[in-house]
């Protein structure tokens, strides 16, 4: 159901409508071609179908049925990632029509807050990439493809309730003409808040229980495309997309070496315990997609502009009345390009070619206000040599550059914040650089070669298999190497790239109502970026915090399988599975743990059709224990979100084929877990939706 190689697709084509059934491919990063071998073999693609089905309506629920994918929630800011293969999107960046998507100044992009309305599949490519993606794919990319339509007039539209006074609407409509198509796509949610389990302990600090406090968002984003097809090959598309989001940010809840954690007591924002709330979370994106062809090769094109916009209110207590100190909109922009040329050199072999470039801007509205920028460029090579009608050899090589423009140094407050160095009962020097007195950074820059080598054969109809070795690398943020973080670290602009050498081997094996995929991995991580505690003290009056820095000083391994399979068990009633085993061990330094990995993870849904009216789905995710970690008294302590059993079930009838009715659970059985410590997750859930295709 998820990567387009089993039966199970049939039975999931009867219990809801496909709207937009054409793959918009100049959105797509990988393109593939059953008929050919070497085509993303690594890549798995999970369809609007799956989604529906599974009641995915945010991205990172969806990719969380997948395997080598678990989920990541930034607590702390109310922000829900993705760790691909046990690395954040930092590592794994994400895309919307090939188009990145990350916020410039820290890398890292809320996931909840895009939905699955408007797109007609997620394509995931982990270990052995294409040198061809861009920069800072170290562990892979997620891209989101939106929908296009095929037919002169089509649509869906669609309303929902559930849990927490929750409700949701969508309408997309599109036409195409022949040469000219249009769609646009519009759609709202929100919440005043989610419930927790009914075995959610008492006696924790601002949590009673019951609906979780401070925890209600809300959503809404418009899509609209218009696009050219002057014949069979060629396509140009014009693509505008506004989101607008508020959320508020569920405080703190848990228990940490027996002790309730409240330790706000300084009503600093850097605190252990948060009072937030954002005010806005806005994206506004608009992109060029292009791609000609001139019979023997190809030109791509990519131009965007994306801008990010968002308020983060830090607030004294639960009152939020008070701000802990004065907020902090921020406004950035990512202006970039890309173009991809490709060129068939013999009847099967192919030569192709990428250079990409985007300018990263920070701007800080503070007073007084203050900009950051980064320029990063990529430009890879990759040859398909094919070495008989069924082998083929990947080979290329990708260069990565980042230079860093402007990188003022805030010295995190205002006149006098003091730094220094030596025992921290000396601590109590002068500031080295105050708002008033602005200086930049000495500016950095970082550079990486990342070369692939792919085997891949075609043994029959039904099987194949693939196995290679890459390097890949990741440069680090401006945040990275130039923020104070709240005046709990030193910047460090010297902060050189991570890189990661992967081996892989895997296949997919066919049978008449099975298919099985598989996937065995290796990695080696060098310059790993860890937190390192530093002899430099910050002076808060009467008390001396020890800072700490990011440095380059890990190394850590990472080995695991995934294996992934797609029964049509009879004519009624399919059943997909995957499996993700997961072990990853810091080797320069035990003591610091890697976290948010849980070491198991299993997924599978079945689908029973009763007839062609009525269906019934259901799904199952186990997820091992993984590990939190937070700092309390200049100290890292780790806690473990135990293990956690999920079921979710929907029933969903059709009287017409136009019309479908949806009702259905999640968290089922209400279990109370946690994916990051101290934030619980929600307890049982019910909606209802009304989807009606024209």
């Amino acid at each position: 159901m998820k990567q387009k190689i089993g039966f199970g697709l049939v039975l999931s084509l009867i219990t809801a409508s496909v709207l937009m059934g054409e793959t918009f491919e100049l959105g797509k990063i990988e393109v593939s071609d059953s008929k050919e071998i070497g085509q993303s073999s690594t890549t798995t693609v999970l369809d609007s179908q799956t989604m529906q089905d599974l009641e995915r309506t945010t991205v990172v629920d969806a990719l969380n049925t997948l395997s080598g994918v678990n989920i990541q929630n930034g607590g702390g800011r109310n922000e829900q990632m993705i760790m691909l293969r046990g690395f954040d999107v930092k590592h794994a960046p994400l895309f919307i029509d090939g188009i990145p998507v990350a916020v410039p100044y820290d890398g890292y992009v809320d996931f909840s807050r895009f939905t699955t309305y408007d797109l007609s599949q997620i394509e995931v490519s982990k270990g052995l990439t294409s040198v061809l993606l861009g920069p800072n794919t170290f562990a892979g990319a997620i891209n989101m493809v939106t929908k296009k339509p095929t037919k002169a007039f089509e649509g869906e539209v669609g309303v929902g309730a559930f849990s927490g006074n929750g409700k949701d609407g969508y309408i997309t409509a599109g036409t195409n003409q022949g040469s000219f198509y249009g769609i646009v796509s519009l759609s709202g949610t929100q919440k005043d808040s989610y419930p927790l389990s009914d075995d959610f302990p008492s006696g924790m600090k601002y949590e009673e229980g019951g609906s979780r406090n401070n925890s209600s968002s809300k959503d809404n984003k418009v899509n609209l495309k218009v696009g050219y097809t002057p014949n069979n090959t060629d396509e140009y598309s014009f693509n505008y997309i506004k989101q607008h989001a508020t959320k508020d940010v569920p405080v703190f809840s848990g228990i940490i070496d027996g002790t309730v954690i409240a330790d706000n007591t300084t009503g600093k924002p850097g605190g252990t315990v948060h009072f937030w709330k954002w005010d806005y979370w806005d994206k506004e994106s608009f992109y060029f997609l292009s791609k000609t062809d001139f019979d023997a090769w190809y030109v791509k094109t990519r131009l965007y502009y994306d801008q990010f916009q968002n308020k983060l209110d830090m607030y004294t207590n639960t009152s939020y009345t008070t701000l802990a100190s004065a907020s902090t909109p921020y406004d950035d922009n990512t202006k970039g390009a890309s173009v991809e040329t490709g060129v068939k050199l013999f009847e099967n072999d192919t030569l192709k070619f990428a250079l990409h470039h985007q300018i990263d801007t920070h701007k800080e509205l503070s007073t007084p206000s203050y900009e950051m920028q980064d320029d990063i460029s990529s430009f890879g090579v990759e040859y398909k040599r094919a070495l008989t009608n069924s082998t083929a050899l990947i080979f290329g090589a990708s260069y990565d550059k980042e230079e860093a423009q402007k990188a003022p140094n805030t010295n995190y407050g205002a006149t006098g914040v003091s730094f220094t160095q030596g025992a921290a009962s000396n601590a109590g020097g002068t500031a080295i650089n105050s708002y008033t007195t602005q200086k930049n950074f000495e500016l950095g820059e970082a550079s990486a070669l990342n070369p692939m080598v792919k085997l891949e054969t075609k043994i029959d109809e039904t099987t194949s298999v693939y196995g290679g070795v890459s390097k890949k690398s990741r440069i680090p943020s401006i945040k990275d190497r130039y923020s104070y973080k709240l005046g709990n670290y030193i910047p460090n602009p010297d902060l050189e790239e991570e890189s990661i050498v992967n081996y892989e081997v895997g296949g997919v094996k066919s049978f008449e109502f099975v298919t099985f995929k598989t996937a065995l991995f290796y990695a080696k991580i060098d310059d790993y970026i860890q937190n390192a505690y530093v002899p430099i003290w910050y002076n808060k009056g009467t008390t001396h915090t020890q800072q700490q820095q990011l440095k380059n000083i890990g190394e850590v391994s990472e080995k695991g399988f995934e294996l992934e399979a797609s029964f049509m068990l009879s004519e009624s009633l399919s059943f997909d599975g995957s499996y993700t085993r997961l072990d990853m061990q810091n080797e320069t330094d035990s003591s610091v743990k890697i976290t948010d990995v849980p070491k198991h993870k299993f997924f599978a849904s079945t689908n029973y059709a009763f007839n062609k009216s009525l269906s019934w789905i259901t799904s199952f995710e186990y997820d091992s224990e993984r590990l939190s970690n937070y700092v309390l008294s200049n100290s890292t302590i780790y806690y473990s979100s135990g293990s956690a059993s999920i079921w979710g079930t929907k029933v969903v009838y059709k009287p017409t084929k136009e019309l479908a009715l949806e009702a259905g659970v999640k968290n089922l059985f209400d279990e109370n877990y946690y994916v990051s410590y101290g934030y619980p997750e929600a307890g049982r859930v019910f909606y209802g939706n009304i989807k009606y295709k024209f």
